[in-house]
C-alpha cells in the first residue's frame, strides 16, 4: 500500500446537500452519505474505507476550484470576509418586512422577549450543528491520516527507511476535503436514514413555504405599484398568475449557478429597499404629531381611533418639549406610546422563527467553505456575532417602522409607504428581487420532490425513465402551480401563512434536529470512541433537551393557535 493513495468512503445514497437560496450548487453536486450510519446500538462504528490509486490527483484538482466546485463557495466562503457576506445574503430577505406588523400584532412586551429567546435558541442550535460538524470532520481526517501512516510505514519498511515518512493529504488550496458535509449528511450519520429523510423533507417544505410567502408578497406589491403609477387596478390574483408564468420556465433550470448574476442583482435591490423603507419611516415619524396625554385614557382614545389624531383635542397634546429635543426626542416619544400587549401575540412565534429564513441550512456549507484552519476555528465565533448584529438591526428596523406607521401597519411593509415615486420604486425593486430569488429558494424542494416522484412512478407503476410522466420539467411546473393555488387561497392571510410556516416547519429544522444530532454524536463517543473528543468533558448536556423540547412545544402551540385563529 503506497502513501500516495487516497482514502475514500464507500457511497450509498445521494444527499440533498445544503438547502438555501445562496447554497445554489449543493444539490447539483451533492455529497454522498456513508455506508450505513456510523452510530449503531449507541456506539461509534468504524468508517468503511477503500483505496483508489487512480483519482487522487483528480480529487486534488477538483478541490482546487474547477468547474464542478459548489458555486456557493464563490463569494460565500474562502476567507472570513466572504463567509460573512454569505451569512448576510442567506438571512436578510423579505422576512424583515413582516416584522413591523408582527410587532404590532404582539406588542413589545411579547415581541422583544420572544426575539431574544428564539435568537438564543438559534445560536445554541447553530453551535450544536457546528460542533457536530467539527467532530465528524476531524474523525474523517483522522481516518485518512491513520491510513496514510499505515501505508507510508509499509512503504518505508519495504525501502528500508525509518518509517517516519507519513504525510498529510492536502489540496492545492491547503485544505483537505475527505467528505463534503451538510445538514442532511450529519443527520444521516447521527440519526440514521430516517433522520436524514425527515431533515430533507423538513428543509424542502420550509423552502416551499418561504416561496409561498413570495407568491403573496410580490402580487400585493405589484398591485399597489401599478395602482400608483398608472391608475390600473390590477388584482393581486392576476399578478400572482403572471408571476407563475415567469417562474415555470425558471423552474426548469437544472444548473442553478446560471442564476448567480440575478442573485447579486436581487441583493442590491433588497439593500436599496431596506434603506428606503427606513428613511421613509424616519420621515413619517418626524411629520406625525406626538400625543402626550395627562393620563393613558386620552392616548388610548387616539390610538384606538375613537379620537382623530388630527382633531383639536389631539393636536393640543403635541409635545413641544419632544419637538424641541430634535429627531431623537421625537422618535423616543413615538416608541414610548407603542402598545405593550395584543391578543394575537401568538402569531409572532412563527414570525420570529421565519425571520432566520432557513439560514440554518447554509451554516454547514459556509463552515466547509472556509479555507484555512485558523479561520475555521474562528468561524463559529464570527457567525454568532454576525447573527446578533443582523437581529439587532431587525429589532431597530421593526420598532422604528412600527412606531412611524402606527398600529395599522400592513403585513407587507412596502404597502404602508406613503404614495409617491420613491415608495413605488421600493415596491418594484423588492418585487423584482423576490422574483429573482424565487427560483433559487425553490430549487432544493423541487429537486427532492421531482426525484421522489420519478422514483415512485418508476418503481411503483413501472413507468419508463424516458416517459414524460417522470420529466422533471413537468412536475416542476405542476408544483409551482400548486404553490400558486395555495397563494391565491391565502392571499389575504400573509401574516398567518408566515406564522404557520415559521412554527410548523421552521421550529423543527432550526431548534429540534441540531441539538439531537449533536447529542447523538457526543453520546456515541461517550460510549467508547473518544479518539476525537474527550467524552467526560463533552457529554450530552441538559441544554440539548431544553432547546429541542422548547422547539417542539413552540411548534405545536403556535401552529395550533394559528390554525384556530384562521
Amino acid at each position: 500500500v503506497g502513501s500516495s493513495r487516497v482514502i475514500r468512503k464507500k457511497s450509498r445514497t445521494p444527499d440533498s446537500g445544503g438547502l438555501s437560496k445562496n447554497d445554489m450548487g449543493l444539490l447539483k453536486n451533492a455529497p454522498t452519505s456513508g455506508q450505513g450510519s456510523p452510530f449503531k446500538a449507541g456506539r461509534m462504528q468504524p468508517l468503511e474505507l477503500e483505496t483508489d490509486d487512480s483519482d487522487y490527483y483528480d480529487d486534488e484538482n477538483n478541490s482546487a476550484g474547477d468547474d464542478d466546485e459548489d458555486p456557493h463557495l464563490q463569494g460565500a466562503g474562502g476567507d472570513l470576509t466572504s463567509a460573512v457576506l454569505g451569512i448576510i445574503k442567506g438571512m436578510v430577505g423579505p422576512a424583515i418586512l413582516y416584522l413591523p406588523h408582527g410587532f404590532a400584532s404582539a406588542g413589545y412586551l411579547v415581541a422583544l422577549p420572544l426575539i431574544c429567546i428564539t435568537t438564543a435558541m438559534y445560536l445554541y442550535s447553530s453551535h450544536c450543528l457546528l460542533e457536530a460538524w467539527r467532530i465528524e470532520s476531524d474523525r474523517s481526517y483522522n481516518a485518512i491520516d491513520t491510513q496514510d501512516i499505515e501505508g507510508s510505514s509499509l512503504k518505508d519498511t519495504a525501502n528500508g527507511s525509518s518509517g517516519n515518512g507519513a504525510r498529510r493529504r492536502t489540496s492545492k488550496k491547503g485544505g483537505r476535503r475527505p467528505t463534503r458535509l451538510s445538514y442532511p449528511e450529519l443527520a444521516e450519520r447521527a440519526l440514521g436514514t430516517t433522520g436524514s429523510i425527515l431533515v430533507q423533507i423538513g428543509i424542502a417544505l420550509m423552502q416551499s413555504g418561504v416561496c409561498l410567502t413570495y407568491l403573496i408578497f410580490v402580487p400585493q406589491n405589484l398591485h399597489a405599484s401599478f395602482l400608483q403609477l398608472f391608475g390600473l387596478d390590477v388584482s393581486a390574483e392576476t399578478w400572482l398568475w403572471f408571476m407563475v408564468v415567469v417562474q415555470i420556465p425558471l423552474s426548469w433550470i437544472r444548473d442553478i449557478r446560471k442564476l448567480t448574476c440575478t442573485n447579486a442583482a436581487a441583493n442590491t435591490m433588497i439593500l436599496y429597499g431596506l434603506l428606503m423603507c427606513l428613511s421613509y419611516a424616519l420621515k413619517e415619524a418626524m411629520s406625525k404629531p406626538i400625543i402626550i396625554a395627562d393620563s393613558d385614557t386620552a392616548f388610548q382614545e387616539v390610538n384606538n381611533g375613537t379620537v382623530s389624531a388630527d382633531s383639536e383635542e389631539a393636536k393640543a397634546q403635541v409635545s413641544l418639549e419632544a419637538a424641541a429635543s430634535g429627531p431623537i426626542g421625537i422618535m423616543f416619544q413615538h416608541l414610548t406610546h407603542l402598545q405593550a400587549f395584543q391578543s394575537t401575540w401568538y402569531l409572532f412565534i412563527g414570525t420570529s422563527v421565519l425571520m432566520f429564513e432557513g439560514s440554518i441550512t447554509l451554516l454547514v456549507p459556509l463552515q466547509e467553505a472556509v479555507e484555512t484552519r485558523q479561520d475555521r476555528v474562528r468561524f463559529p465565533y464570527v457567525y454568532q456575532r454576525v447573527i446578533l448584529g443582523i437581529i439587532s438591526f431587525y429589532v431597530v428596523f421593526g420598532m422604528i417602522c412600527w412606531a412611524s406607521f402606527g398600529q395599522d401597519v400592513n403585513v407587507v411593509l412596502t404597502t404602508s409607504l406613503p404614495e409617491g415615486f420613491g415608495a413605488t420604486s421600493v415596491q418594484l425593486a423588492y418585487s423584482v428581487a423576490v422574483v429573482f430569488t424565487f427560483p433559487l429558494q425553490n430549487f432544493p424542494s423541487l429537486e427532492i420532490a421531482t426525484k421522489s416522484i420519478a422514483k415512485g412512478l418508476e418503481h411503483g407503476f413501472g413507468v419508463a425513465p424516458s416517459s414524460i410522466w417522470v420529466s422533471r420539467n413537468l412536475w416542476s411546473s405542476i408544483l409551482v402551480c400548486f404553490l400558486a393555488v395555495l397563494g391565491a387561497l391565502t392571499m389575504n392571510s400573509l401574516d398567518k401563512v408566515v406564522s404557520l410556516m415559521g412554527s410548523l416547519l421552521g421550529c423543527p429544522i432550526a431548534f429540534v434536529f441540531p441539538p439531537l444530532i449533536h447529542w447523538k454524536v457526543l453520546e456515541a463517543y461517550s460510549n467508547g470512541d473518544d479518539t476525537v473528543v474527550d467524552a467526560s468533558r463533552h457529554g450530552p448536556r441538559p441544554g440539548h433537551a431544553i432547546v429541542a423540547t422548547l422547539g417542539v412545544l413552540a411548534m405545536i402551540f403556535a401552529a395550533t393557535t394559528t390554525v384556530l385563529e384562521w
